[in-house]
């Protein structure tokens, strides 16, 4: 089973496509630098072995992620930003009737690595380029609402 979106996996294969497609590499029929060198060095009797045992294999359908919809982000997002991006704590930023362009923006950093925090990295690593114009759009359609900060001395 491939782990790589750019490997098909062979599992489930048949035997004899497989030893067809590694020997039109072999010969150059088929074009593949990561698969040239392999090819090559394989003899006829170890590639059959091989096909016969990638062709036993059961192919399994990939672990793909279900996709989350803007619901799901605003709740992640709220987690931390507070009710519709209105924070009521002093160290996060309200993210309420923020321009989109510029919340935009700020999540591109954050993904790309251009602005430094553990966690808004590990929140927008996922995000879509999709998630990432709903969520602005979202946030700057939402109503600000000031909060005013009280320090109490310890007594």
């Amino acid at each position: 089973m491939s782990t790589s979106p750019a490997t098909p996996s062979i599992a489930g294969q048949d035997a004899d496509y497989v030893v067809a497609a590694t020997k039109a590499y072999k010969d150059g029929k088929r074009k593949s630098e990561p698969m040239k060198g392999p090819a090559e060095s394989i003899d006829d009797k170890t590639l059959a072995d091989v096909a016969a045992f990638y062709a036993s294999q059961s192919p399994q359908a990939p672990a793909v992620r279900k996709p989350l919809a803007l619901d799901d982000w605003v709740a992640r997002c709220d987690r931390c930003h507070g009710v519709n991006g209105n924070s009521t704590d002093p160290v996060v930023p309200a993210i309420a009737a923020q321009r989109a362009d510029w919340l935009e923006t700020v999540l591109h950093a954050y993904r790309n690595g251009a602005r430094k925090s553990t966690a808004m990295s590990a929140m927008s690593a996922t995000l879509s380029e999709t998630d990432v114009k709903d969520l602005a759009a979202y946030y700057s359609r939402q109503a600000a609402r000031p909060v005013t900060y009280v320090v109490i001395p310890a007594k």
